[in-house]
């Protein structure tokens, strides 16, 4: 070869021969081979799983040697035993607790029973007893029969007041005559009533009429215990279906023995009861004087419909003089008369709403 001389391609280069991708005869890319599939495990039949299951329907566990494993005595132990042991250390390891149900009472014929200590039995007995606790008795037992005492005086003093709200006047005075105990009872559970309230309204009322003159002849409606005319200097004629004291008369607010046109003043607080209060206010038009005043408290979830009550007072004969509604727990009224209204007018008997106190 001669210097500087280049050689021809096909001399100089060397020829490198790439195997051909596609098959002879073809242009197309030849296809991908197919992936090898997984073999599927076979689903053993249910007769294989019961051959491996062992006969009495558990599975044995094989005990450890750790230092959590049972003493070598215990390796007797039936296979209930160990497999209770094993849960109990994994609920203890990841955390568990389970709680222990309550047993259940006993019951009788489908009935619950109520099982009593002795101590609470041997006090519902003494409560229900009229003589005082022996002297023996523990102070434990003794503060629960006073709670079981208060707790039948509430209950009588709900009956009584239930009655009173759904019955008319009549029937309300012959319940008491029927039970004279009764109203001792429902003006014992009164009085704890009162002390509950955040005030009293006879005490609002009582300040008011201090105002008046002194020889204004007052009217006290349901006078309960006659509180009203012990405060004041008036003459004051208390007036309820009992009487619990000598100067009290004991009467049907409806049907009072006063004489026509013989007050000045007529008192109604928290005695608005029974279904038939037009009876009320018509026997006050006839004792009243014209132009005299009534006063009335009451509480105030009993009204529905402040107006309603005003406009059935003034077929009554009175007019509204002053309200105040807005106190909280009680409504307060004054009303005068207009004219004089006969009893024997024939109105449409209106009520309020019962006060009915829950069992707390």
């Amino acid at each position: 070869m001669k210097p500087f001389e280049v050689p021809p391609w096909e001399k100089g280069a060397e020829i490198i021969e790439f195997k051909s991708v596609t098959p002879a005869g073809n242009g197309v890319a030849a296809a991908k081979k197919p992936k090898k599939k997984k073999p599927k495990k076979k689903k053993a039949k249910p007769a294989e799983v019961a051959a491996k299951k062992p006969a009495n329907g558990k599975f044995n566990y094989r005990q450890g040697g750790g230092p959590l494993a049972p003493p070598p005595d215990s390796a007797s132990s039936d296979d209930d035993d160990v497999e209770d042991g094993i849960r109990a250390m994994h609920k203890v390891r990841t955390g568990r607790i389970e709680k222990q149900r309550p047993s259940t009472q006993a019951t009788k014929g489908g009935k619950k029973q109520l099982n009593l200590k002795p101590e609470l039995a041997q006090a519902a007995v003494e409560a229900m007893e009229t003589a005082p606790a022996s002297a023996a008795a523990t102070p434990s037992s003794s503060s629960l029969a006073s709670k079981l005492q208060s707790e039948l005086l509430g209950g009588r003093f709900r009956y009584i007041n239930e009655q009173l709200y759904s019955v008319t006047s009549r029937k309300a005075a012959a319940l008491f005559r029927q039970d004279a105990s009764a109203f001792e009872a429902y003006h014992a559970g009164y009085r704890q009533q009162v002390e509950k309230w955040p005030t009293n309204p006879l005490t609002r009322i009582i300040k008011t009429l201090k105002r008046l003159p002194k020889t204004a002849i007052i009217g006290d409606f349901g006078c309960g215990e006659g509180k009203l005319a012990q405060s004041l200097p008036n003459k004051v004629y208390s007036m309820d279906l009992v009487a619990a004291r000598s100067d009290i008369i004991a009467c049907n607010i409806t049907e009072t023995p006063l004489q026509a046109q013989s007050l000045d003043v007529a008192v109604y607080c928290l005695s608005l009861m029974g279904t038939d209060l037009n009876e009320f206010f018509l026997e006050a038009n006839r004792v009243l004087k014209l132009h005299g005043s009534v006063y009335i408290a009451e509480i105030q979830s009993r009204f529905e419909d402040v107006r309603e009550f005003v406009r059935c007072l003034a077929a009554c004969g009175f007019d509204l003089i002053k309200k105040d509604v807005a106190v909280n727990y009680f409504y307060f009224f004054q009303f005068k008369k207009m004219r004089h209204v006969p009893k024997t007018t024939k109105l449409k008997s209106f009520s309020l709403k019962p006060c009915l106190y829950r069992k707390r």
